[in-house]
């Protein structure tokens, strides 16, 4: 269960876990909400910018931050493609994309032990835009030296699309965002057209393979096992009720999945000779029939805007007699 840290403004959100951004102060609480807050007269105006994270709590601004910290890359990403990556001033080491995303300054690796707080404070960011589930004890450390931190980090399609929404309200670039949301809504329902003509009983059963030791997968519940299923592949893990789990050999054995998809950025480590002389392994249809395939490893891992880029990668790998039909980079078929 998240826990819920106290709140900036002394609101309390009752119900909700999902992303809200009201403009118009603290004392109002309709998400996405255009009109008036109905304060009363004399009362003053206690923020500009009002946003519920995904830990439930509510974060005031009293103005567009223009000095923003980035703990994720798929933030970075998120911020860049809405228009606001130029608001950006701390990025960590992981962040490499765009190509102007490498010229933010570093403030160490991401994860709570790599993150450097005083190269932060020394950035004097007016926002920090952490991750809920990794970076929640960072929220008091700041909070104490007055800079407010949002915990974000959608955990499927449908939520990036909100924190898209949010991102583009808390930096004034709603515009943008929305055309972000409408351009990749298109694009998925293209990406997913162009594999509905596969039989259910003839799609194809895959594994994806997290990492290699332990050996991990995906459920059903991530986003990652979301794009296999928007692809129209089979998760041979399907049953599970947790996003990422480990596993053993035996159990994969006994699904023997048709297909390996591998991230890229495992590549160092895995290799198809090295898959083929896991013990047991060249018992396995994919590894028999050499139907093991690495996907970009930054796009299918990060849950950001390049997710749909490998979902189409994934499609092509796993339905190549479908590139007969020419899809094209834009998710739409020629």
């Amino acid at each position: 269960m998240k826990k819920s840290l106290p709140h900036h403004c002394g609101l309390t959100l009752l119900g909700s876990i999902s992303l809200c951004v009201i403009a118009f102060g603290c004392d109002s609480q309709e998400p996405l909400s255009s009109k008036p807050s109905g304060r009363r007269s004399g009362e003053t105006k206690a923020a500009e910018i009002v946003l519920v994270d995904r830990l439930s709590r509510t974060v005031c601004l009293s103005k567009v931050p223009t000095r923003i910290v980035s703990l994720a890359p798929a933030t970075t990403e998120l911020m860049f493609a809405i228009g606001a990556g130029h608001l950006l001033v701390g990025a960590t080491d992981h962040c490499n994309f765009p190509l102007e995303a490498i010229k933010i300054a570093r403030i160490g690796g991401g994860t709570m032990q790599g993150i450097s707080h005083e190269i932060i404070a020394s950035l004097k960011p007016e926002l920090i835009l952490g991750k809920w589930d990794t970076h929640q004890p960072l929220i008091a450390s700041f909070e104490r030296i007055q800079i407010p931190m949002l915990a974000i980090g959608p955990d499927s399609i449908d939520q990036l699309y909100e924190e898209a929404a949010i991102l583009g309200r808390a930096t004034g670039h709603e515009a943008e965002a929305k055309a972000l949301i409408e351009s990749m809504k298109q694009r998925m329902v293209a990406l997913t057209s162009w594999v509905e003509s596969v039989p259910m009983d003839q799609r194809r059963r895959v594994f994806y393979e997290v990492w290699d030791e332990p050996l991990m997968t995906v459920g059903p519940k991530s986003f990652i096992g979301e794009l296999l299923e928007k692809g129209g592949m089979r998760n041979i893990f399907n049953d599970a009720t947790v996003s990422y789990l480990r596993i053993s050999d035996e159990v994969l054995l006994d699904r023997d999945p048709a297909v390996i998809l591998v991230p890229s950025t495992h590549r160092e480590r895995v290799n198809f000779d090295i898959l083929s002389k896991r013990k047991g392994w060249d018992r396995i249809a994919a590894v028999r029939n050499k139907q093991v395939f690495f996907v970009d490893g930054d796009k299918v891992s990060r849950c950001g805007p390049r997710m749909l880029d490998a979902l189409e990668e994934m499609i092509m790998a796993v339905y190549p007699e479908k590139l007969s039909q020419g899809l094209s980079h834009e998710g739409t078929v020629r």
